[in-house]
């Protein structure tokens, strides 16, 4: 009977601490999707998309695509994502610029791949890392 009551509270234990880290990846998440909007709002967006946390992966991922003859030139968007608090840093082709930042104990990064930093970026994807305790229950 004790052995089955240990057992019990052990797995509610687990079930509200992966909830409490599912919470956290989702407010990540959460932040990262609402800078990649209203950056949307300041530059010229095009077709976008969204997996939150759990979807398809661990990691909650935002894309957004632009056609060849539209949108910010790569320059313009790291300086726009450079003044709203992402640090720039060493890219691996095919991206041109590899962006980072913290939120909520979570380190997430943008990708903007383009055929140089003076043109146009043809893809941005947005990364915001969860955890895959956290998304067990889901």
């Amino acid at each position: 009977m004790f052995v089955a009551l240990l057992l019990v509270f052990v797995a509610v234990a687990g079930w509200a601490w992966s909830s409490r880290v599912h919470a956290d990846d989702v407010a990540a998440f959460t932040a990262l999707g609402a800078d990649i909007t209203v950056m949307d709002r300041s530059l010229t967006p095009q077709g976008h998309g969204e997996a939150p946390p759990c979807r398809d992966s661990d990691d909650g991922v935002v894309t957004r695509t632009y056609p060849p003859s539209t949108g910010p030139a790569a320059t313009q968007m790291i300086g726009y994502l450079q003044q709203t608090g992402w640090s720039s840093s060493t890219a691996t082709p095919p991206a041109v610029a590899h962006l980072t930042r913290t939120v909520e104990g979570h380190t997430q990064t943008i990708d903007l791949v383009a055929p140089s930093l003076d043109q146009l970026v043809t893809t941005l994807t947005a990364r915001s890392p969860a955890s895959a305790f956290g998304c067990l229950g889901r």
